[in-house]
C-alpha cells in the first residue's frame, strides 16, 4: 500500500515550501531538511526586505525560519537543472500522448528533449536526463506544470487574481498532470502509468479557487501537441521493460 506525501501548504510561505520539495523531493531526512532550509532561506530574504521597508516581521514565523535556514544548499544549481529537465521530459510525454498515444513513452520523451538540447547546444544528454527523471519522478507533474507555463508566474493583480491565487491555480494544473500521470496507460497490453503511486500531492480537502471571468488561463491544461517533425523518427515501442512507462 503506497501513501502519497503531502505538499507543505500549511507553511508560512507555501509557495517557497512547495518549491523546496520540488528541489529536494525525497522523503528521507536529508532531503526534507534541505527542502525546509530552501523555504526558510527564501522567507528570510522576504522578511529582511520587509524590515528594511519599515515593517515588523510576524515573530511567530521567525522561530521556524531560524531553526530551518542554516542547512547549506551547495547543490542548488544542479537541483534546478534536474527539476527543470524532468519537467520538460514529463511535459513532452504528456504532449506525445495527446499527439500520438502509441508513441508516448519515457524513452521517446527523453529522446526528444535530448535532441532539442543538442540542437540548442545546452546540457541534456540521455544519461543525465534519466538520472534527473529518477531523482525527480515524485515531483515530475509539478515541474511539468511549471514547464507548461514556461516558468512564468502571474504577477500583476487583476480582477481578484494575485500571486497567492496564481499559486493555487499552479497546484490545480499540477494535480491535473498528476492524475493523468497516475491513470493514463499506453494503448497496449501490460503497460503501467508513467507516474508511480507515491508522488507528492495536495492535502485532502484542498480545492482550487473558482475561476472568474477575466482571469488569465493559468491553471488550465491546454490540449498541447507536438509538431510532426519532432515525432517523425519515433516508432511505437514493443513490450515495456520497466514497470512504469
Amino acid at each position: 500500500m503506497h501513501s502519497m506525501p503531502i505538499l507543505p501548504l500549511d507553511h508560512p510561505e507555501p509557495f517557497s515550501a512547495t518549491l523546496g520539495v520540488m528541489l529536494y523531493p525525497a522523503t528521507d531526512e536529508a532531503d526534507a531538511v534541505k527542502a525546509r532550509a530552501y523555504a526558510s532561506q527564501v522567507l528570510a530574504k522576504t522578511f529582511r526586505r520587509f524590515q528594511e521597508e519599515g515593517g515588523d516581521p510576524p515573530f511567530e514565523a521567525l522561530g521556524r525560519i531560524l531553526l530551518d535556514a542554516g542547512q547549506p544548499l551547495d547543490d542548488l544549481e544542479e537541483r534546478w537543472w534536474g527539476g527543470r529537465a524532468t519537467g520538460e521530459v514529463f511535459k513532452t510525454l504528456f504532449l506525445l500522448a495527446n499527439t500520438d498515444p502509441p508513441l508516448a513513452s519515457w524513452k521517446h520523451a527523453i529522446q526528444i528533449v535530448e535532441e532539442t538540447a543538442k540542437r540548442n547546444k545546452v546540457k541534456g544528454g540521455r544519461t543525465k536526463l534519466l538520472q534527473a527523471r529518477d531523482r525527480f519522478l515524485s515531483v515530475a507533474h509539478l515541474w511539468a506544470a511549471r514547464a507548461i507555463r514556461e516558468g512564468k508566474s502571474f504577477q500583476k493583480p487583476e480582477a481578484g487574481y494575485d500571486a497567492s491565487v496564481d499559486f493555487q491555480m499552479f497546484l490545480a494544473e499540477a494535480e491535473i498532470l498528476r492524475h493523468w500521470g497516475q491513470t493514463w496507460r499506453q494503448p497496449r497490453a501490460k503497460s503501467g502509468p508513467p507516474l508511480s503511486p507515491d508522488v507528492w500531492r495536495v492535502p485532502d480537502g484542498w480545492e482550487s479557487p473558482a475561476r472568474r471571468s477575466g482571469w488569465p488561463k493559468t491553471g488550465m491544461i491546454p490540449r498541447l501537441t507536438l509538431s510532426k517533425e519532432l515525432i517523425a523518427e519515433l516508432k511505437p515501442a514493443g513490450r515495456p521493460r520497466k514497470k512504469y512507462g
